[in-house]
């Protein structure tokens, strides 16, 4: 079975190495975890097509039976209202902050801007959103045309709520699916408009993945949300999708997305383009990149070979880390880059930095940073000069994209802190969507998203390790 797939915050496995030996995953707990979240994105083996005598149902007239639901979490501390009896979450209201931020992004002709708390400029005949992304009235309700009767008038479908596709019931996704839910479930939290929320469960597999998106829709909700992983958004791509949906990953290869699809992706291809648009210029257009053999770190590198080219630089050098960290340093040192494209974990990013010039840029992604537990004050100076990319909810928990969501209960990693905001992200979108609004700015906690059909633009945040911290540049 190949290596796993991860999004951008997941860090690679450890390649061997020789000097100094890696670490084993029983003396780091931390291993534990990434081998875990490295699973979420990974493609899996295509699987056996359908018997043609049974093909997949799809929801007709008839609606599906009940899906599965997971109830709400006991602790008091998760702060969730408890599931009504078909599992589904109660209407509320509360009052919840709103807000306006300037974005770097150069709006679409008609786009709406979402500000700090997710709400959206209004648009002529429409109410201002709040929290959520949602309007006063029933903001994630709305009436669409059933099938075409052609002797009769289409009746309406009062369509509300939002419908949660995540792999709760699959041993390797189930933690993240969960982390996701809860950060789904913070946003709502601290909406003005609290819709309904039906969350549908999944074992992980791609059949499993369709038939709970068949039962989302036949449950008549406004919006779906999910699913989350890279083999299970593939799997619904050709279903004849009647609802806006936001996948919460990106297909393999280049395949098109439905027009009711909207997909928002932590993946690590999205902060090498941005690393590559960041250290570009045409009087330093030179570039060496440093890889592990990480599946992973392989995606990164390409990605940003393929975005300097584009800017009109060149690729002076490409080096492979298998545990020489001589051959690092020769390398580096023959090609005379102007700029070093790191693509490696943290762990990794500490080993090789000092082989990598002193006089040279090096920029990365968001796999350098695997976070600082609480309480401690760890420092990590030999990364002075690096810079990379990641999300405000981990470096810039004042901004006013960040502090008006609650921080999640317990201590998680980096990694799932990057599925938390993910779940948060997902929640201002849908309300966006369920509005009708198919073109608008967020100021998100996982950077500044630019939502239109399709992938969903992400501008993260460039930081630079300074006396040892990871800071955030200026022009966020």
């Amino acid at each position: 079975m190949s290596a796993p797939i991860l999004c951008a915050g997941q860090q690679d496995p450890a390649s061997r190495v020789s000097e100094p030996a890696a670490a084993d995953t029983h003396q780091n707990p931390l291993g534990a975890v990434r081998n875990f979240i490295e699973n979420l994105f990974a493609p899996r083996e295509p699987t056996k097509p359908r018997d043609a005598a049974a093909p997949h149902a799809w929801p007709g007239a008839q609606a599906a039976e009940p899906p599965a639901v997971r109830p709400s979490i006991d602790k008091a501390s998760e702060r969730e209202p408890a599931a009504t009896a078909d599992g589904a979450l109660p209407a509320a209201r509360s009052a919840g902050p709103t807000g306006d931020e300037n974005l770097p992004f150069p709006p679409p002709a008609a786009a709406q801007t979402a500000g700090a708390a997710g709400s959206a400029a209004p648009a002529p005949a429409q109410a201002a959103a709040g929290a959520s992304g949602a309007g006063t009235g029933s903001p994630l309700a709305s009436t669409v045309p059933s099938s075409v009767n052609a002797d009769a008038a289409p009746a309406p479908v009062s369509r509300a709520g939002i419908a949660l596709i995540l792999p709760a019931k699959s041993s390797p996704f189930g933690r993240a699916a969960d982390v996701v839910r809860r950060g789904f479930m913070a946003a709502r939290g601290v909406a003005s408009d609290k819709p309904e929320v039906r969350i549908f469960e999944t074992d992980g597999s791609e059949d499993s993945a369709r038939d709970a998106v068949a039962k989302a829709v036949a449950s008549n909700a406004a919006v779906i949300v999910g699913p989350l992983t890279k083999a299970d958004v593939g799997a619904i791509l050709k279903l004849p999708l009647t609802v806006p949906t936001l996948v919460l990953n990106t297909p393999d290869g280049d395949a098109a997305l439905p027009r009711n699809m909207f997909a928002l992706s932590l993946n690590t291809e999205s902060e090498a383009r941005a690393a590559a648009a960041a250290a570009f210029r045409n009087e330093a257009a030179v570039a060496v990149i440093v890889t592990t053999t990480a599946p992973l770190a392989r995606r990164a590198a390409a990605a940003f070979a393929d975005a300097w080219t584009k800017l009109g630089g060149s690729i002076k050098e490409s080096v492979e880390f298998t545990g020489s960290l001589g051959r690092v340093r020769q390398a580096v040192d023959r090609a005379r880059g102007d700029v070093v494209f790191l693509a490696a974990d943290a762990e990794r990013a500490r080993l090789l930095r000092p082989y990598l010039g002193r006089g040279t840029q090096v920029i990365a992604t968001s796999q350098v940073f695997a976070g600082v537990p609480k309480g401690e004050t760890q420092k990590a100076h030999d990364l002075n000069g690096m810079r990379f990319f990641d999300m405000p909810w981990l470096h810039q928990p004042d901004h006013a994209a960040a502090m008006v969501f609650p921080r999640a209960e317990g201590r998680l990693s980096a990694d799932l802190e990057r599925l938390y905001a993910l779940g948060i992200d997902a929640f201002r979108i849908a309300g966006e969507l369920a509005l009708a609004r198919t073109e608008f700015l967020v100021d998100g906690v996982t950077g500044n998203l630019n939502v239109q059909p399709g992938v969903i633009g992400r501008a993260p945040l460039q930081l630079e390790y300074r006396d040892g911290t990871a800071t955030p540049l200026a022009g966020r």
